[in-house]
């Protein structure tokens, strides 16, 4: 044999047997005490708050947060829900301040990854409680997350049971223009993981935004230790698409749906809300506004309104 033919067969050998011996690792979605593992085999943490013990749960409530955010945003409803037998869970996004990886915090793929994620972990759910009905809770870019997820399920099942969209994202008052769009998916693409502030980009000053009636972004963000300063161009990007997809995918809405708003959102504006909310095709949908809350309506002074017009909506739905 000659020498070319010797290393052509070792060079071929090598890349066999590279090839076989890194098998990418299967790793099942599990739900576990204080973490769970995604389809793709992401691990990240979730909470859990359940009624007393012995009592048997009546409805379950996965809780999406929005952009930097995290499952303590939710605190309020888990306190108050499971006193009424609700089980309610509430899972970190990955590419947000609680994400494992440092260098994924403030960055995503796909917006796809995030659906999927809240797919899986419906599912997972629903193995703990096969037969109790399930609901999801998104607020502000959870609720993009809820409202694409649900429509893009309906092929497969009526499922959920229902979705209650809170601060929903159905716009932006501040219109971004189709040059500065252009721009800024360029760049997107060119260093799609380059960071910017929304602030930078929408050219105001975050701390002296209005999140809830007596409280600025600037002096939440102060103690909140999941916030995130900045966030990748390609993130910000995916958002926008979702948002361009709001109204095909409210058009295929079939399950009950709850709007909980306020007309004094610093995103979207009422107009734009009452647009996405009559867009949905649901037979069975509502539209709860406060008047005297802000953004952030778990944290703000109608909280214990808005926990129980949602407690009276599951009810309602359980008598369907």
């Amino acid at each position: 044999m000659t020498l070319f033919l010797r290393l052509t067969l070792l060079f071929l050998m090598a890349a066999l047997f590279s090839c076989s011996s890194l098998p990418k690792p299967i790793t099942r979605p599990a739900l576990r005490a204080q973490d769970w593992t995604s389809y793709d085999g992401k691990v990240m943490p979730y909470q859990i708050w359940k009624p007393a013990p012995g009592t048997t749960s009546r409805g379950v409530v996965i809780a999406v947060h929005g952009l930097s955010g995290a499952t303590s945003d939710f605190w309020f409803i888990g306190d108050t829900l499971p006193k009424k037998g609700y089980t309610v869970y509430a899972y970190d996004l990955r590419g947000q301040g609680h994400d494992p990886v440092v260098s994924d915090r403030g960055d995503i793929e796909s917006a796809k990854q995030w659906l999927r994620d809240l797919e899986t972990f419906h599912l997972l759910v629903k193995r703990q409680h096969p037969r109790t009905p399930v609901f999801w809770y998104g607020e502000s870019l959870g609720s993009l997350i809820c409202l694409h997820t649900a429509a893009n399920r309906l092929p497969d099942r009526r499922d959920p049971d229902g979705i209650i969209l809170a601060s929903p994202v159905a716009g932006l008052k501040m219109a971004v223009s189709g040059f500065r769009r252009l721009l800024l998916e360029t760049a997107a693409t060119l260093s799609p993981r380059s960071r910017y502030s929304l602030g930078d980009l929408a050219g105001v000053d975050e701390k002296k935004i209005q999140v809830t009636s007596t409280t600025t972004h600037g002096s939440q963000m102060a103690v909140t230790e999941h916030h995130l300063n900045a966030f990748s161009l390609r993130l910000l990007t995916e958002i926008g698409r979702l948002l361009d997809a709001n109204p095909s995918a409210a058009k295929r809405l079939r399950m009950p749906v709850l709007f909980l708003a306020s007309p004094n959102d610093i995103l979207s504006s009422p107009d734009q809300v009452q647009t996405l909310f009559s867009q949905v095709r649901s037979p069975t949908k509502r539209l709860l506004w406060y008047t005297r809350s802000y953004h952030l309506l778990l944290h703000d002074v109608q909280r214990a309104e808005v926990s129980m017009d949602l407690l009276k909506w599951l009810e309602l739905q359980q008598g369907r």
